[in-house]
């Protein structure tokens, strides 16, 4: 008789889709070995919520990022957010019976640890935190996790410094899903044509921002006034006006939400849009260069940074800096080609670091 795999629960969010995107490629590394449930175990209004403030008032956001950006703001929120939370998260953990708990979201962290150290059975407790260059101090409340997985050197840093012990600090790098890993380099010129683009020409992937936060209207039409010979992928997700808007244009392809986006990626010279940790480490692990057009103040800002540190893109928020730099990218494939050593040797290390969290959930399955 065969033993039955132990259980791990992920507890998300949609809020944003990094979260939720980080949740399944946990799952991808952990699915062969163990039961994984994904689980957002907050009410739908707050991803609605969070949709309409990113597309209409980055500002809010950015104010109260920095408000509570500290160990007091931090903590007192935490505890509203538990008394809030509390009987949702029980239930969600009652239900599910894991043998162990991972969390990819900051403000699930603290109210995860109150419900399971209440348990009649605690369980291992994981956060794998999220960002690139540094997280919001919502991830350093709570101390007494089992372990915290640290996607970069700069978090790891961070993290110790915030006082998480090193024993229960790893550094496992940035997980991406499946199909990223699997995606073939060859498959280029069968999407563009599946797309009715030409192969030859110079070809950009634009997130068009589901959530309506990516603002890319100028972008798009300051690039396509510029007569250069350009075809744009728009990844529109569920933003059902923006597919309208670009529907039917030559040398646009709106792409609606598909589960397989990263063969769309792949088959791009140059990746742009919001700097979101998910979306700039999958660029990387499909070794293409990633334009910043966009980003969340505050909870983004450091990844501008990141990049320019590692030498993985180019930051341009300007429209009209963005257009001079793909017109120069289009005729001068060398400033692309500059790019590759230094992106294949990140991903190189990511993908190396990555080999470590499986071992690290089995030891604490054990």
């Amino acid at each position: 008789m065969k033993a039955s795999k132990p259980t791990i629960l992920i507890l998300t969010t949609h809020t944003g889709g990094g979260h939720l995107n980080l949740a399944q490629s946990l799952k991808d590394i952990l699915g062969t070995t163990c039961e994984v449930a994904i689980v957002d175990p907050q009410p739908a209004l707050v991803d609605r919520w969070y949709a309409s403030v990113s597309r209409h008032s980055l500002k809010f956001l950015e104010r109260q990022f920095t408000f509570t950006d500290n160990e007091t703001a931090s903590s007192g929120l935490h505890r509203v957010l538990t008394l809030l939370s509390f009987r949702r998260l029980h239930c969600v953990i009652e239900r599910v019976q894991p043998a162990l708990i991972i969390t990819t979201h900051a403000l699930l962290s603290y109210a995860t640890a109150r419900v399971n150290e209440r348990r009649r059975e605690r369980v291992p407790l994981v956060f794998q935190l999220t960002d690139l260059g540094r997280l919001h101090m919502t991830w350093f409340t709570e101390k007494q996790a089992d372990a915290y997985l640290a996607p970069t050197r700069e978090i790891f840093s961070q993290a110790l410094d915030q006082g998480i012990e090193k024993n229960h600090l790893h550094l496992t790098g940035r997980p991406v899903r499946r199909q990223f890993l699997e995606v073939s380099p060859g498959r280029k010129s069968e999407t563009l044509a599946a797309l009715d683009f030409d192969p030859a020409t110079f070809t950009i992937f634009l997130q068009g921002g589901a959530k309506g936060s990516a603002g890319v209207d100028r972008t798009i039409e300051s690039l396509l006034s510029t007569g250069m010979p350009v075809q744009i992928i728009l990844a529109v997700g569920n933003n059902k006006s923006l597919a309208t808007r670009y529907a039917g244009i030559e040398r646009i392809r709106a792409l609606p939400f598909t589960e397989t986006i990263a063969p769309y990626m792949a088959a791009a010279d140059v990746i742009a849009g919001k700097a979101g940790a998910s979306f700039i480490s999958e660029a990387f692990m499909l070794e293409k260069p990633f334009l910043i057009t966009a980003f969340i103040p505050g909870q983004e800002t450091p990844n501008l940074q990141f990049i320019e540190q590692h030498n993985l893109g180019w930051v341009c928020l300007e429209t009209g800096a963005q257009n001079e730099l793909l017109i120069k990218l289009a005729s001068n494939p060398g400033m692309i080609t500059a790019k590759e050593d230094s992106i294949r040797a990140y991903k190189s290390w990511n993908t190396q670091a990555n080999q470590h969290i499986r071992p690290i959930i089995d030891q604490l399955l054990s």
